[in-house]
């Protein structure tokens, strides 16, 4: 089964001249004698690589040849695009070094213009993946094998790779920053050139069902220094802005065509504000309770890369049908069709940076550049409604007491606040939480029917734990944050003997439920909490606790999960 792209590999930054590099590379394991064959952008360790080697491999080559035909660059820029690649890669175009990039889940590129010549080229990646635990590694063991919720890791290329004929000079991004109180929207472009050039961006909606188009008007853009900017005055549309604006029942979106010299790109963005105020969570100025399913995006035969496109649109609609508005992307960077699919579908996501499993300087390093890269590339995507810095102390073991600790769960905090001022940040998600949050996580899986009655006293709680690890490390007070509880439940089957789930599996339909529909009703009606976050979505792997087994089906019938997860405060 090939990986066909139907639309862009990043719809949010389209440029209609490009060519698909996906499909069968060269590769080897070690040393680059290109002795294998293998499908990209699918690693090494997953089946529908063609290869389906889990072991540990710290090294691998690959190898693509594409023809460059005569006259092709006239005017042109040729831009190199890598998806992600895990974790370090170094990128030769005919023997000769074009760039590189460290960062396992973020994209890069190289400009190729001038490595390229007519004919065949031969393009060279070579691929750095130790196991060290103090990078970046989400949901990948590092032990050499499976463990409790740690997974097959991801080696190589597994995201797709592509050639843009871009212009010269050509725009390298577009960054749209949403004003729904003054109906404005600032539009900043950075470009590849340091001289002065004007740009051009127009913009006209992208309704959601049942709602018309838009001229929205344009811009006329003087870039300097590689930068540009400039504010869209947006009509004043008042009880109707619903036209406009984006929510979940309307997933209305505003393209951004950005005209530079000869290069051309399309772009889009939503309008809508996020925003914390009095212990509530604000959409649009409107209260807003989140349903969120706790989603790994793991997939057997691809492990993290979608298996297709249908694929990404699968699990959102399935999430949608079982009652959820949202998901938090556990411990992964996302593929952007994914935040696309969620953009035009309607769906709420927290976007999480991956976890280290050490503390070291290098820890804070490539912590930090990689939550920049990832803010960076998906700022645009109005689905994305909070960024998740730090999961369970996770890289940062000794927070509770380690001042230096709790300094880089602050730094992150405020380094996604300095790049991203709208939309909340969830500073250390579950325990152990700094003041430096906007949202105060809970995580509880001791949560069952028969104990709920534990949070009679949320303040208790706050200032004590809710499982096991305390909500608040040393010397820090609850702030009045939103409360959320982002992980319960996890509950499996007693009939999946090979797998676990949190605490004792039930043996049939009824029991799950009966489990599962007082806890999360109290979640809903008890109005102490502004959310809640459902451990998981999917089976992975040894961690059998999904709603739905690997291969996508369901456990239980949707409309009775619908009934539970989507059930309003006032039923």
């Amino acid at each position: 089964m090939m990986m066909v792209i139907e639309n862009y590999p990043r719809p949010d930054f389209k440029r209609e001249d490009w060519t698909d590099l996906n499909g069968e590379w060269d590769f080897s394991f070690d040393q680059p004698v290109f002795d294998r064959k293998i499908q990209v952008p699918f690693c090494y360790q997953s089946e529908m690589s063609g290869i389906g080697d889990t072991r540990v491999h710290h090294i691998v080559w690959y190898r693509k040849e594409f023809i460059m035909e005569k006259g092709r660059l006239s005017d042109k820029s040729l831009l190199l695009k890598f998806g992600a690649v895990d974790y370090e890669a170094e990128v030769y175009i005919n023997q000769t070094y074009a760039g590189g990039h460290r960062g396992g889940h973020t994209p890069f590129e190289a400009d190729i213009t001038g490595l390229v010549s007519e004919g065949k080229n031969i393009i060279t990646v070579k691929v750095m993946d130790y196991s060290d635990a103090d990078k970046p590694r989400g949901k990948q063991t590092w032990t050499g094998e499976n463990f409790a919720c740690w997974y097959t890791p991801t080696t190589g290329i597994w995201q797709s790779v592509w050639l843009e004929y871009a212009g010269k000079p050509y725009i390298k991004r577009i960054k749209a920053t949403p004003d729904l109180e003054r109906n404005e929207a600032l539009c900043e472009i950075f470009i590849s050139s340091m001289e002065r050039v004007t740009a051009e961006v127009s913009f006209h909606s992208l309704p959601a069902e049942g709602v018309m188009e838009m001229d929205l008007g344009s811009l006329i853009i003087s870039c300097e220094n590689g930068y540009g900017k400039g504010i869209l005055a947006l009509p004043d549309l008042d009880l109707r802005r619903d036209q406009l604006t984006w929510t979940p029942e309307k997933p209305n979106l505003i393209e951004m065509e950005v005209t530079l010299q000869n290069d051309k790109v399309t772009s889009y963005f939503g309008l809508r504000s996020v925003c914390v105020s009095n212990g509530r969570i604000l959409l649009n100025g409107e209260v807003l309770y989140q349903r969120l399913v706790l989603d790994q995006g793991y997939w057997s035969q691809t492990l993290l890369t979608p298996p297709d496109e249908e694929s990404i649109r699968k699990d959102i609609l399935l999430s949608k049908n079982m009652g959820f508005n949202g998901a938090r992307k556990h411990q992964k960077i996302e593929d952007p069709r994914y935040y696309y699919w969620a953009d035009k579908l309607g769906f709420l996501v927290w976007g999480e940076m991956p976890s280290c499993y050490m503390y070291t300087d290098n820890t804070v390093e490539s912590t930090s550049r990689e939550l920049a890269e990832f803010i960076e590339r998906d700022y645009n995507h109005p689905s994305i409604i909070t960024w998740v810095t730090a999961n369970e102390s996770w890289g940062m073991r000794n927070i509770k007491t380690d001042k230096s600790q709790q300094s880089f769960s602050n730094m992150l905090f405020y380094q996604a606040k300095a790049l991203d001022k709208t939309r909340p940040v969830s500073g250390n998600d579950g325990w152990e939480q700094t003041g430096h949050t906007d949202i105060l996580a809970l995580h509880d899986y001791e949560l069952m029917p028969e104990t709920e009655e534990k949070y009679d006293c949320l303040e208790d709680i706050l200032n004590s734990h809710a499982e096991r690890r305390f909500v608040l490390a040393d010397g820090q007070k609850y702030l009045g944050q939103p409360v959320l509880m982002t992980e319960y439940g996890g509950i499996a089957f007693s009939a999946e003997e090979k797998g676990w789930g949190y605490y004792n599996k039930v043996g049939s339909e009824e029991e799950f439920l009966k489990r599962l529909e007082p806890i999360t009703d109290f979640l809903i009606k008890s109005r102490k909490f502004s959310g809640f976050c459902y451990t998981q979505l999917t089976d992975v792997m040894q961690e059998t606790n999904g709603l739905l087994r690997e291969d996508r089906t369901p456990k239980l019938p949707l409309e009775k999960l619908e009934k539970i997860f989507g059930k309003k405060i006032y039923e």
